[in-house]
């Protein structure tokens, strides 16, 4: 992709002590983003450039990124495969889950031929698998797909993949640039700095993950009743769902704005499924002074609570916001002002865990308060 404009972003890391970078908790990376015209990032571009890693995450990333540059191949390869298994993975060496067999950062079969079960979490193999394929089981990685150099690297990363969905892969393009140019640019050790003071604004590694979570899913549809804490889902069509005389909601895959929050915050709160339960689930704060990973509320006099989104970033109460907003849109990034009809003045947040994965990596996560 040619860069019409070059734009220095942030891209903050939390990586654990020494082995990845230097050492101390909170790291930090120069990356070069493609912005278009020399615009500045708008608030999507920035969010899915600024990603927050933890360390499981950062040390993955930085593994890709090695082995990438000492197979000699250039930044765009590790981008795509960076891209790619955050999609896939959220760059986290995940097992099989019960009755599946693809694991790992690529989330590759071993029945299939893509290695055991043992080397499919293992980094290294992995993403030499990603890039190379498997020549003697006739799987192709990369390198094998004909022009991949030049290809749309979602495209390019779908062709090894094979997933069905490869437009998921293209919301993490500029995450996949950014961080290949920032990790493979030198030497690892000198792309990352790290310090034990906590950035500005870093909302800590649980928030973070429930705000990949939800941007992982930027451009996927609003369904009516869509959507659990598994993935997007069908809904249904009652009084609403409809699209253009259609029942949208029953033949599309996608979220609706409380499975949304839900889906984010599923590996570390079980929020319940409908706003007006959500808005109990924690602890009420002005919406004027509400962090990332809050939930902000709608409502008006007949229907009550009607509409919910989670916050992303409030600079001085100038908010950005990610919801999925009604029927014949999608999940998207976009500015909320305090002044907006029917926000309510109340947000709501939830206990954090002391750790984090406390959900997804196999603990318990903290349920929700009773409605």
């Amino acid at each position: 992709m040619a860069a019409a404009g070059v734009v220095a972003l942030p891209v903050i890391l939390i990586i654990g002590g020494s082995g990845h970078a230097e050492s101390g908790k909170y790291c930090s990376v120069a990356t070069v983003g493609d912005q278009g015209g020399g615009a500045p990032a708008g608030p999507v571009t920035a969010a899915a450039a600024g990603v927050q890693l933890d360390a499981e995450q950062t040390g993955n990333a930085v593994t890709i990124a090695k082995v990438t540059k000492e197979k000699g191949l250039p930044t765009r390869a590790a981008a795509i495969a960076l891209m790619t298994a955050m999609q896939e993975s959220s760059l986290r060496r995940l097992p099989p889950s019960p009755g599946h067999d693809a694991a790992g950062l690529f989330q590759q079969r071993s029945v299939v031929g893509w290695g055991t079960a043992d080397q499919v979490l293992d980094p290294i193999y992995s993403t030499t698998a990603f890039l190379y394929g498997v020549p003697d089981r006739h799987i192709p990685g990369l390198t094998w797909v004909q022009g991949w150099e030049r290809m749309d690297m979602a495209d390019a990363a779908e062709t090894v993949q094979v997933s069905g969905v490869g437009y998921q892969y293209k919301k993490w393009e500029k995450f996949g640039e950014s961080l290949a140019q920032a990790l493979t640019g030198g030497d690892t050790n000198q792309a990352v700095k790290c310090s034990d003071e906590t950035p500005p604004a870093l909302a800590g590694p649980a928030v973070n993950n429930v705000i990949n979570r939800a941007m992982s899913q930027l451009g996927v549809p609003y369904v009516w009743g869509g959507g659990t804490p598994s993935g997007p889902g069908v809904g249904f069509c009652d009084s609403n769902g409809w699209l253009n005389g259609a029942c949208f909601a029953g033949t599309h895959a996608g979220w609706d704005c409380s499975s949304l929050v839900q889906y984010a915050w599923w590996p570390y709160v079980h929020l319940p499924r409908v706003t007006t339960d959500q808005y109990e689930a924690g602890q009420h704060v002005p919406t004027s002074a509400t962090m990332p990973g809050d939930l902000v509320f709608w409502a008006n006099g007949p229907q009550g609570i009607y509409h919910v989104a989670m916050v992303l970033q409030n600079d001085a109460g100038k908010l950005k916001i990610a919801e999925a907003p009604r029927t014949g849109l999608n999940v998207r990034v976009r500015d909320l002002s305090l002044s907006e009809s029917y926000l309510m003045s109340t947000a709501v947040r939830l206990a954090v865990p002391d750790t984090p994965g406390s959900g997804a990596a196999g603990g318990t996560p903290t349920p929700a308060k009773a409605p």
